[in-house]
This record gives C-alpha cells, structure tokens and sequence, in this order.
C-alpha cells in the first residue's frame, strides 16, 4: 500500500475511535510501531493536529474539534488548484468566493514547507481575460441553480439593439462559458425551440413552479457546437453576417490570430480568411480594426464593410490633410 493510503488509513482509524496506541494501530495496518511513529510524524508535519498522551491508557488522539480529514496533494495538485481558480474567476465563476474559501482552507492545512513550495509556483503565474461586459453573478448563480434543480424559469432579455427587455419563459438545459462570454442553453416557450442567450443580456431571472427534464442524451458542448459553427445564427436567432478577406500572409496570419475572431472563422487559406459576425461587432470595432491594417488587406465582402473602412479612411484623410 503507498504511504499516502497508509496515511489516510492511520487517520481513518483516529477519526473513529476515541484513542489508539502505536501498538494497536501497527496491529490494524500490519506493520511495525517503528513506521506507526514514522506515520504519527508525517501528519502532524502535513497539519493534522494529532494529540499524543502519555501513560497508561495513553495513545494517539484528535481533537474534538478537527471534523475534516485533509488530502494529500503533490505539488502538481496543488498548484493546479490555485492555477484553476485564477482561470475560473477571470471567467466569472459564479461561485467564486466559496471556491476561494475552499482553497483558502486546502492551504491552511499545508506546512510552512509545503506553502513555500506553493507560493514559488504560484507568485509568477497569472490569467488577464480581455475587457468583456461581465455577467452579474447573482444572474449566474439562480440559473445554474434553476438548472440543477429542473426549475423552469422567466427571464428578462434585451435585445441587440438596447431597447427594452422581453419576457421569456425557458427551461435552462445548462450554462456554457465561450469565448469570454457566459450563455443560457435551453428551451425557450415562446419560440417552442432549443435558444442561445447571451447571459449578459438577461435582466433579472424568476424561478417558477414549473418542472422539466432534460433529455439524457442531450449535450451542451454538442450543441453550442454545432449551432456555432453550422449558422447563420447566434444567440437567440441573431443573424450572423459572413465576412471575407483577401490579403498578405502576414495580415491574414495575425487576423486569424486574433483571439476574438479565431473560434468564427469558417475558412482559411494563406491569403484569404472567411469569419462570421453579429452584426453590431461588423458595425463596431471591425472597421477600425481593418483600417489598422492599410493596404495589406482587401474587403471581399459584404459591401458594406467595405463601405464603412472607405468612409473612416476619407474622414482620416480630411483630419489629417492641409
């Protein structure tokens, strides 16, 4: 058995009785009292509070007050704990604060050694997401927990264009975290069909009394995939605008790079690059960003696209001109 399960089991067997001596705990792991001394060792050094008393009718003890057994982690697991909650509260996690009083307690229980060696791994890595809307997190909370439950709920959800929010009435299927953004898959009963919302855009969520359940064969990741990918539409029904551009292989290189456009590219080529948009992005900071890249990149299509960068290029020129 590895010492890390005749650990457990030392510490398994001190949580179920009121004491043990060496003699009787080398009896139960059939081993000598010597490697039970050695064991009684390492868990104190790991943080396990065990109480030594001497005399007749001595032995080892823990305290009343310890209730939670620690786990033993190698410092790959650890690091990978801290490093995965980074990630998740750059996501906007909505259990953020529990997940760090999790790992708040997980590193109460290290030794000074182990918690440098931590530290050294952790003090040079860091997660940055891009500027994003960020979703509210009580949002985020009663829909994951409206899907856990089966709880149909009415949601308020605006519209591209900023005017005033819709009611709806969805069966939430599950949250889906993509590309920065948070998204509500589920039924929607206006639409009598499967919906992609946009959780930054839903105002306000109500649980009702109403039930479901959701098909045991359906997958999240499937779907948001394949509705992703097979468009032209985008959350809740928004059409998706097909761009595509000509240039350098340089230009295109970077372009397919970038990390907002890469997951909606649909073609690509050394010298030509095919992506879809919503279409208030294409009329945001698509044009300005095309600008930046001069003469080293030719609009195909739509039209409009092209129209929009010609009109920033003249009133470039006019700015800047005698």
């Amino acid at each position: 058995m590895a010492k890390a399960d005749q650990l457990l089991t030392v510490l398994w067997l001190l949580r179920s009785r009121s004491r043990m001596t060496a003699e009787q705990i080398a009896e139960q792991l059939e081993t000598s009292v010597r490697t039970v001394y050695r064991y009684i060792d390492a868990l104190c050094m790991s943080g396990v509070p065990v109480e030594a008393e001497p005399g007749h009718g001595g032995g080892y003890r823990l305290p009343p007050t310890f209730r939670e057994a620690p786990l033993f982690f190698s410092i790959d697991e650890l690091k990978a704990m801290v490093h995965a909650g980074r990630f998740a509260e750059q996501a906007g996690y909505p259990y953020i604060e529990p997940l760090r009083q999790a790992t708040g307690k997980m590193q109460s229980r290290l030794s000074e050694e182990q918690m440098e060696q931590l530290q050294r791994h952790t003090a040079g890595f860091e997660v940055m997401q891009p500027s994003a809307r960020q979703t509210d997190e009580r949002t985020l909370q009663e829909l994951e927990q409206s899907v856990a439950a089966g709880r149909t709920v009415t949601i308020r959800y605006g519209k591209p264009d900023g005017s005033e929010p819709e009611e709806r009435k969805v069966n939430p299927y599950g949250l889906v975290h993509r590309m920065f953004r948070w998204y509500l898959i589920g039924h929607c009963h206006l639409r009598d069909d499967m919906r992609i919302f946009r959780a930054d855009r839903i105002d306000g969520v109500r649980q009702t009394d109403d039930t479901f359940t959701r098909p045991a064969s359906f997958s999240l990741r499937d779907f948001v995939k394949e509705r992703f990918e097979s468009g032209p539409e985008t959350a809740d029904g928004e059409t998706l605008l097909t761009i595509r551009l000509q240039g350098e292989e340089h230009a295109i290189s970077i372009l397919a790079d970038n990390w907002y456009m890469r997951s909606r590219i649909t073609a690509q080529s050394a010298t030509e690059l095919t992506f879809t948009l919503d279409e208030a992005t294409m009329n945001g900071f698509i044009p300005r960003y095309l600008l930046s890249f001069g003469t080293q990149v030719r609009i195909m299509e739509p039209l409009e696209l092209r129209r929009q960068v010609a009109e920033l290029a003249r009133e470039l020129a006019e700015f800047h001109g005698d």
